[in-house]
């Protein structure tokens, strides 16, 4: 019987450093932006910051399976770190969760990092380095761990990390289908929504049994000017289409049926919005795994996105379980 989740992923380290207004500016950066950097820049903005910083495994995907995990789904990962300090860290955290990957720590390489520099209202300012994660390819793809998997989670940013992230996506959709495992994308990146929307409604959509997206890469994909119209284009797409609203909630479309969620505010306050979106996929996949509704998994997921955001870090303390069974009833 299944009942994991496995997912094919881009494994970053996260460093969390709290900056004032003043250090982004200074330096000319967008607030609020994300984007892709070489080693060299990405150095220069952590040698700058004084701050205490907080290190932990990260990653889009990476931080979906752990909150999965923590509500009792079993996980695996397909994705590439290498044998630094980072690379190290980011085993040892998933190995110590009960989360493995068939692959290993890669020679000599440098593991990806994302730098999230955190101003006082709670923004995000990011600048990644992907490090070897885009030598992921198909011949890192383990069938039998996808084909163990209830779901497949795949996440966007692999989209525009080149030819061998794309190669071990459609792989992975290959086995999937092959093996009658259900999938879901995470389109995670307005940037991939824009430029990969031809690849992802002519390839991906067809094929797949759950998009999850917020409202600017909802709008991107669907080429429409308000998530509500972008909702609408997407759900005659694809058998589950959820799109996420932030503080308004979650908008869900399954199998022609339409839900609202909404987004859970009681005594949260805003501390680092990194790793809501995340949260929310995650816990839903894990509450579908489980055998609960798409609203009560919704719910829950609801619930531990806003738990997220209310701490500095992506990652779920283990006593968040107990707001998932409130949620849910579990």
């Amino acid at each position: 019987m299944k009942k994991g989740l496995s997912t094919i992923l881009q494994p970053l380290v996260d460093i969390i450093v709290p900056v004032e207004h003043a250090f982004i500016s200074d330096r000319q950066l967008k607030p609020g932006s994300y984007a892709i950097v070489d080693a060299a820049v990405q150095d220069a903005l952590l040698s700058a910051t004084r701050a205490e910083r907080v290190i932990s495994s990260g990653g889009s995907a990476s931080n979906s399976i752990a909150c999965a995990n923590l509500i009792g789904v079993p996980c695996t990962y397909a994705g590439l770190v290498g044998d630094d300090k980072y690379g190290k860290l980011f085993h040892a955290d998933f190995e110590a969760a009960g989360i493995f990957s068939p692959n290993a720590r890669v020679k000599n390489a440098r593991t990806g990092v994302c730098l999230s520099l955190i101003t006082p209202d709670g923004e995000r300012t990011m600048r990644t380095n992907l490090g070897v994660a885009t030598d992921l390819d198909h011949t890192h793809i383990d069938a039998e761990s996808i084909g163990a998997s209830e779901w497949l989670l795949l996440e966007g940013h692999l989209l525009t990390a080149g030819e061998r992230n794309n190669s071990a996506l459609r792989k992975g959709i290959e086995v999937a289908k092959g093996r009658k495992t259900k999938i879901a994308l995470n389109i995670n990146s307005e940037f991939a929504a824009l430029t990969q929307r031809d690849q992802v409604l002519a390839h991906f959509l067809p094929q797949i049994d759950l998009i999850i997206a917020n409202e600017p890469e909802a709008t991107a994909l669907a080429q429409k000017n308000d998530h509500q119209t972008a909702f609408a284009a997407l759900s005659s797409l694809c058998p589950t289409v959820i799109v996420t609203c932030g503080k308004e909630g979650a908008l869900i479309q399954h199998n022609g049926k339409h839900l609202h969620i909404p987004a859970y505010t009681h005594n949260i306050q805003v501390v680092d919005s990194t790793g809501a979106g995340d949260a929310f996929t995650g816990v839903l996949l894990g509450g579908l795994t489980l055998g609960c509704s798409i609203e009560i998994a919704a719910q829950g997921a609801a619930r531990l996105a806003a738990t997220v955001i209310s701490q500095a870090g992506a990652r779920l303390p283990a006593s968040a379980v107990q707001l998932w069974r409130e949620a849910t009833g579990s």
